[in-house]
């Protein structure tokens, strides 16, 4: 399976780990082969920050008197995990269920999940959480459920809530004891998978195969972006989805994500019209004769949209010198309906050369250009 580079992309995992006796052979598995988990990750995703965090949980007194959970937060500081993993001590437990629910309302709320990064949650363990509603165990101390009152399948519910379709839960389950209270957390969320081990040395490579099945995700959401940006957000989604080879409901899941992670400012218009039946006019300003460099000139644009939509156009500005072409901006304007707008625009010409140059502007609707025009100056 190949990965991909996706530009500014952030992926968050949050581990949340039985770490009563039985599981001690599967958390010795994480922690050996933990550093090539990440490395074989990061060496894949070049360009995409992706940070770890670590809730381990046992259960609640008198069964254990450790601790209930323990929180260690999102870092991006590889050795950091693999440490806080490598401190995970099993210990020997009372009652066969333990407090799963604990675990995940901690990491729902006690981690600091970033809006916008992909956000998985990796559940593993070997013990069902407490209560009638998950197992049917005789030696179960909380037979009515989690004595703070949480619910497994409520806390990955809030956490879908909290955060949509960003978040993907794998429930690893790693005994047949799990498996059907496991089943059912993971059913009760959207994107959640449940995984079925039995040995502890497949939990790595089950983890490794998780994450990088993550790459197919964001290679969609990144073609997806590309297809929007280069139709400046107004397509046919229909239309769209036949010229990416998508079907029509992952495109909308893949458009709603990149609403979520904050990569597009609003859902597609639909497709625009032309701009010779819209009547788009557009009247370019002057330029002075001589420009100072790195002091800014003031330029207009007088642009009308005499249609009942609002449209988008793009102005593109560039200076060329003997040093070569220069970028000055690259900018979004929105028209209002029957609007008559004038775009005061702040130009900095940045060059070293101090001599002829020649001014290009360019006003794009979508990708076709509506008016150009080269500006012969001097640079001082």
């Amino acid at each position: 399976m190949g990965w991909i580079c996706i530009h500014t992309a952030k992926i968050d995992v949050a581990f949340v780990v039985d770490t009563t006796g039985s599981m001690k052979d599967d958390i010795r598995a994480v922690k050996d082969s933990l550093f090539d988990i990440v490395d074989k990750i990061v060496t894949k995703t070049e360009g995409l920050a992706i940070r770890f965090a670590v809730v381990s949980y046992r259960d609640h007194p008198p069964q254990d008197r450790t601790y209930t959970t323990k929180v260690f937060d999102f870092s991006a500081r590889i050795k950091e995990v693999h440490d806080e993993i490598s401190r995970l001590r099993p210990s020997e437990g009372g009652d066969t269920p333990e407090a799963v629910a604990d675990g995940l309302h901690d990491a729902r709320t006690k981690l600091s999940w970033d809006k916008d990064a992909y956000k998985v949650l990796l559940l593993v363990g070997d013990a069902p959480p407490h209560g009638r509603k998950y197992n049917s165990l005789s030696d179960d101390y909380f037979p009515d459920g989690c004595p703070k009152g949480y619910d497994p399948c409520n806390e990955v519910q809030e956490l879908v809530v909290d955060y949509g379709s960003t978040v993907f839960g794998f429930i690893i389950g790693c005994n047949p004891l799990v498996e059907k209270s496991f089943r059912k957390i993971a059913e009760s969320m959207e994107n959640g998978n449940y995984f079925s081990l039995s040995q502890a040395h497949e939990l790595p490579a089950a983890i490794l195969k998780i994450l990088e099945g993550m790459s197919d995700l964001i290679e969609s959401d990144r073609r997806v972006l590309d297809y929007y940006e280069a139709n400046d957000g107004s397509f046919d989604i229909g239309t769209a989805a036949d010229q990416l080879g998508m079907e029509l409901r992952q495109l909308k899941i893949s458009l709603s994500r990149l609403l979520e992670l904050e990569r597009i400012p609003r859902w597609p218009r639909g497709r625009p019209l032309t701009a010779g039946k819209i009547g788009i006019e557009v009247s370019l300003g002057d330029v002075p004769d001589a420009l100072i460099a790195g002091r800014a000139f003031n330029y207009k644009i007088r642009v009308k949209n005499p249609s009942s939509t609002i449209i988008g156009i793009r102005v593109i500005v560039t200076l060329a010198t003997e040093d070569g072409v220069s970028e000055i901006t690259n900018e979004q304007h929105e028209i209002g309906p029957r609007g008559d707008r004038q775009l005061d625009l702040s130009l900095v010409p940045m060059t070293e050369s101090k001599e002829k140059a020649s001014l290009k502007v360019e006003v794009y609707y979508g990708s076709k250009a509506i008016a150009s025009k080269i500006y012969t100056t001097r640079v001082y």
